[in-house]
């Protein structure tokens, strides 16, 4: 059956609402309104989910199907169904861990965007849709990929034997087909890549405002930071709403190791400029935030990570971005004497400064988190640190000292990681 006839516009009356309520329910409606373009030219119901889009079996890929297929895909359907019926979909299982661990998962935030019941009867088409125009990037982050980054194009070549080349999703035929879903868009997710380096991003943030249509979208956009653009904030202040998410896990050397070629002070000063331009609350048309990425390699030091935001960017909004994968640098592998020197860390942190209470629970969810453990050799994290530091010239010892010393014990031989 050809996609384009799966879903065919009808003349309904009026659908009853259905009040769900997430806490009693697994119900998720983002795959009724949102659909996601992944930065390695596939298509997900969205960022969480494990499993790309697929129909009568095969994996859609940009440039042999376009966005609207995977929107109308049979595998899209599925997922619909399971979820009005309460079946639990694989693709979904890490919104269910983190359930199942007392936490909030992201499939709560879709409750936010008070999705009408005539939606998930019959979605048409999608109100929110998540952009990764291609992997382009300028940054070697250490928790990426060459999906992610074209910069990690050779060391995962060398290192993995990983092939990997540049995607460029925003094709023709995608372009034209979101720009036709644009008057009645809620919201554009832009990541990447870098998206602020994207000039299909920028095309379809002027093709909004040019349209008079910006003033009903919301934008939400992942930053690196390392880079400010007078002409996008402008056109920021054309939306309804924009937030503008800092993806910086740690300061100063560390934050730099962490995510390769960036330079410290010039992303904190990039930061202010931003912020400058709006400001950390829902009333400032740009709402800044920071994303951070919760990994092994910086956990040890939030203390510190909070004292300079607090001191540089007080009241600027902190949420996490629990990492999975690589399983090595997830925070479930730390033995537990480890995690229990950071458990009190952070503890003595929430008694010690003065904190907002949304940012005292976002500690507490990590300390929840931090409870959980997984199968998986402490070991791999030196293997993978120490394989590259060799690629790269660098030394993860040297750069975290303080962590070194609390871990160091459970490092194999050095000879052992120099091979």
């Amino acid at each position: 059956m050809p996609l384009s006839s799966l879903f065919k516009a009808k003349k309904t009356q009026t659908t009853p609402e259905v009040i769900r309520d997430p806490d009693k329910t697994d119900f998720c409606y983002f795959p009724f309104f949102e659909i996601m373009m992944s930065a390695e030219g596939k298509f997900k119901p969205c960022s969480k989910h494990y499993d790309f889009i697929s129909h009568e079996g095969k994996t859609l890929v940009v440039g042999e199907s376009s966005i609207e297929e995977a929107w109308n895909s049979d595998y899209m359907q599925t997922l619909r169904e399971n979820f009005k019926n309460g079946v639990r979909m694989k693709g979904c299982d890490e919104c269910w861990r983190e359930q199942d661990m007392g936490l909030k998962p992201m499939r709560y935030d879709s409750y936010n965007y008070n999705i009408p019941e005539s939606q998930v009867q019959q979605p048409l088409q999608p109100t929110r849709v998540e952009i990764n125009a291609s992997n382009i990037c300028n940054l070697r982050c250490r928790i990426c990929m060459p999906t992610a980054s074209h910069k990690w194009i050779r060391e995962a070549k060398e290192l993995y034997n990983w092939e990997e080349t540049v995607h460029f999703n925003m094709t023709p035929e995608n372009m034209a087909t979101i720009k036709s879903w644009i008057p009645n868009m809620m919201e554009i997710g832009l990541f990447g890549g870098e998206p602020l380096i994207s000039k299909e991003n920028i095309e379809l943030l002027e093709y909004c405002v040019e349209t008079g249509h910006a003033k009903n979208i919301q934008i939400l956009l992942n930053t690196n930071g390392t880079v400010y653009d007078d002409h996008v904030a402008k056109l920021f202040k054309k939306f309804k709403h924009v937030f503008l998410n800092f993806s910086i896990d740690d300061i100063g050397p560390r934050f730099e190791y962490q995510r390769k070629n960036a330079k410290w002070d010039e992303v904190v000063e990039n930061m202010k400029r931003w912020v400058r331009h709006g400001g950390y609350t829902e009333k400032d048309t740009i709402e800044c935030k920071i994303c951070c990425s919760v990994t092994n390699m910086n956990i040890f030091y939030f203390p510190e990570y909070f004292e300079f935001m607090n001191k540089e960017f007080p009241g600027l909004p902190v949420f996490w971005n629990l990492i999975y994968e690589p399983w090595e640098y997830s925070i479930e592998i730390l033995p537990e004497d480890v995690k229990q020197i950071v458990r009190e860390r952070l503890q003595s942190f929430v008694s010690t400064y003065e904190m907002t209470e949304k940012r005292t629970k976002t500690i507490d969810n990590l300390i929840t988190y931090l409870n959980n453990t997984i199968d998986k050799p402490f070991t791999g994290f030196f293997e993978k640190i120490a394989r590259h530091d060799r690629f790269r010239k660098e030394d993860f010892s040297e750069t975290f000292p303080e962590f070194w010393d609390v871990i160091k014990d459970y490092a194999p031989e050095r000879a052992a990681l120099t091979k």
